[in-house]
């Protein structure tokens, strides 16, 4: 059997190596097409620009251009199976049929003379992989069923072109073949995992492309892989309507945005369009955001009962249809228009004859034809009808009547008492009794705020677009963000975060179920992680109160907490002893001020790095806070000062939770003065 295994193999390694061979000739022949292309046309510029040939050697140079960049990926791609072609095989014989079909899996299709070598693992036969144990199986490919038995699933280590090892299962990937797997030490970047997906997450990756999901997936739970693998899926089902500029990923930060940088390229895809919701902000309102990690800070170090309650309030929906029925009753009440008259004509007897738009007719179309559009639209609209009327009684041309639009625009928008955006929102704030921005930065919580009535008032600069939108971390933005989200895209999405790494506020079942309506998407909740080992999923859960939710037989050790007198050797004793064996290992402190200070102390007994940028992640020792390490993870997690003054209420408890989800492998507490109450879970070992 062995023999037959690594036969195959290496066919498949000879059809990978033609197509690459193939490749490397058409990349040279397109190559020299270029380069004689480009010094054709310098040679003979002047011909061709007399000629008016000039854009017809431009487009095909273009094209050319783009049949060499087509190649490059697909050698990309090649490179990449000939490393591993395939991690699976399942046996499957169709209904009513005798011939068993032979299915290898892997990260892309490999074909040669029409004969399938390896299976594309987002196509409709590769399903059934993920879906089904041995028995009776089935696939749909567009609306038809083709119903069948699977006899055999195996499963394939193949690291470097050569055969590890093999083995065969009646599931599709058990816990204890998981629980090997996530035993491996974390990566720089996170990795694919094709070869891992559950049946739960497989539904949700090859949902159709116009359903929207909003998934809650616990700590751990693979939702942030399973958005990206979607977007791959995607890529592949539709391939001729959808590239990897059309999908949009909104990242909580830069840090996080390169942690996954890697998983579509080890999938052979290009990566996506990525920004922060700041940076959009920062576009549209030339103003800096204040980041994430401040606001927590701000909370952490000085917190207020008004600040926590103003953030609880801007974090609802109320908040939002306040902010809606001021921008649609009083201010847009302001609008006071007067009549306009223009001369069109005068004769020579001084005759003039007028067009007249009197400020009833202006109010009408205002308040009642065009009731339902936001301002800028009813502006638009009215302007648009203005300068129509004017062309049609002094025949104006196309360009003259775009002029026109916009000086209608400009005086209609003189109606308005109060235009100005950063007004706009005192006045709503004020109305609110909430605190207003302070400085040149706009508050974190206020982002949205903004926007909102930036776009209310006048849309927004800048074209957005996109096929497909993936919201991560979605419980950190409010109900006026998602509003916002809802005005910049138009598209389906997928929206994926945790209820329960919520650190400044709650948020209930009910509020979740009202996001994904108002998103219209539907609800999925994932409540098995994979991340960490037994004993820290029981500390993290047991600690929130969290009792539905299953996690790998992996077993470790459990956390520890050590009190002591220095927590700086001790920290280094720790990573000495009990991690030399990891490469990622992180300090995550509760704000920015304790992170630096331990960072500058913990370097005299070892060396460590403060991350803040995302080049930050190389390194093996990591100091960083709980905003700044959220959706990362790491082989080991110490917290430290975990002490009864610094770890004592609610939003303590919350950082506390997410710093420990952080962990695959072993978490350790420290503190030199009495420990935090919190720490009382019978899954905590002391000492």
């Amino acid at each position: 059997m062995e023999d037959n295994e690594k036969l195959y193999l290496e066919k498949t390694l000879k059809v990978l190596d033609k197509k690459i061979n193939k490749n490397a000739q058409d990349l040279a022949q397109m190559t020299k097409k270029l380069e004689d292309g480009k010094k054709e046309l310098s040679e003979n510029y002047s011909d061709y620009s007399r000629g008016g040939d000039l854009s017809e050697r431009y487009s095909m140079l273009a094209d050319v251009a783009a049949m060499e960049e087509d190649i490059v990926k697909e050698n990309k791609k090649l490179l990449l199976q000939r490393t591993s072609p395939y991690f699976a095989r399942i046996d499957f014989t169709p209904e009513n049929r005798k011939k068993t079909q032979r299915i290898y899996i892997g990260i892309g299709n490999i074909i040669d003379e029409n004969k399938f070598y390896v299976a594309d693992w987002r196509a409709p036969i590769s399903s059934m992989y993920y879906d089904y144990n041995l028995g009776d199986a089935s696939l749909f490919i567009d609306k038809d069923e083709y119903k069948g038995k699977i006899s055999l699933k195996r499963q394939y280590k193949i690291d470097n072109s050569k055969l590890l090892s093999y083995f065969d299962t009646e599931m599709t990937i058990d816990d204890e073949i998981l629980s090997q797997i996530l035993s491996q030490n974390v990566t720089v970047k996170m990795k694919q995992i094709v070869s891992t997906i559950q049946k739960e997450q497989n539904a949700i990756v090859r949902n159709g492309i116009d359903e929207s999901m909003l998934i809650q997936g616990i700590a751990g739970s693979g939702k942030t892989s399973i958005a990206l693998h979607r977007a791959a899926y995607l890529l592949y089902r539709h391939k001729n309507t959808i590239k990897s500029s059309d999908i949009i990923i909104i990242s909580p930060n830069s840090i996080f945005s390169s942690y996954i940088s890697e998983v579509l390229p080890q999938l052979g895809e290009n990566n996506l369009v990525e920004t922060t919701f700041a940076q959009i902000v920062r576009s549209e309102l030339k103003k800096p955001v204040q980041t994430r990690e401040a606001l927590l800070d701000e909370i952490v170090v000085k917190p207020s009962q008004k600040m926590l309650n103003e953030i609880s309030y801007k974090s609802s929906y109320e908040y939002l249809d306040a902010l809606l029925r001021f921008l649609k009753g009083p201010f847009l009440e302001t609008f006071s228009p007067q009549d306009l008259s223009y001369c069109i004509k005068e004769d020579d007897d001084e005759q003039k004859e007028f067009i007249t738009f009197p400020a009833s007719q202006t109010k009408e179309l205002f308040f009642k034809t065009f009731k339902g559009y936001d301002l800028y639209e009813r502006i638009n609209k009215i302007a648009w009808q203005y300068a129509m009327r004017f062309t049609e009684e002094r025949h104006y041309t196309k360009e003259q009547n775009n002029g026109l639009k916009e000086r209608f625009k400009k005086i209609l928008y003189n109606f308005l008492p109060i235009k100005d955006v950063e007004k706009v929102y005192q006045i709503f704030m004020a109305r609110e009794d909430l605190t207003t921005n302070r400085g040149t930065n706009i508050n974190y919580m206020d982002k949205g705020t903004y926007l909102a009535i930036k776009h209310y008032l006048y849309g927004f600069d800048h074209n957005f677009a996109a096929k497909y939108l993936i919201i991560d971390e979605m419980q950190d933005f409010t109900p006026v963000d998602i509003y916002v989200f809802k005005k910049l895209w138009n598209c389906p999405c997928i929206v994926v975060g945790d209820v329960n790494q919520c650190i400044e506020k709650n948020i209930t079942d009910e509020y979740l179920q009202i996001t994904a309506d108002f998103l219209g998407c539907k609800l999925v909740k994932l409540n098995k992680t994979y991340r960490s080992t037994k004993q820290i999923a029981q500390f993290a859960n047991d600690f929130i109160g969290l009792n539905d939710i299953e996690f790998v037989n992996r077993n470790g050790e459990k956390p520890i907490l050590y009190k002591c007198t220095n927590q700086y050797e001790k920290i280094a004793q720790i990573i000495s002893d009990k991690c030399k064996e990891y490469a990622h290992i992180a300090i995550i402190c509760k704000c920015n001020s304790e992170a630096k200070t331990f960072a500058r102390e913990l370097n005299k007994k070892i060396k460590c790095t403060l991350m803040e940028h995302p080049d930050d992640y190389n390194n093996r020792v990591l100091v960083t806070t709980c905003a700044t390490a959220k959706g990362i993870e790491f082989d080991a997690v110490i917290i430290p000062n975990a002490d009864s003054e610094n770890y004592k209420n609610t939003i303590d408890k919350n950082i506390i939770y997410v710093s420990s989800t952080r962990a695959l492998h072993k978490l350790f507490f420290t503190c030199e003065n009495e420990p935090s109450p919190l720490l009382k879970s019978n899954f905590l070992q002391k000492e």
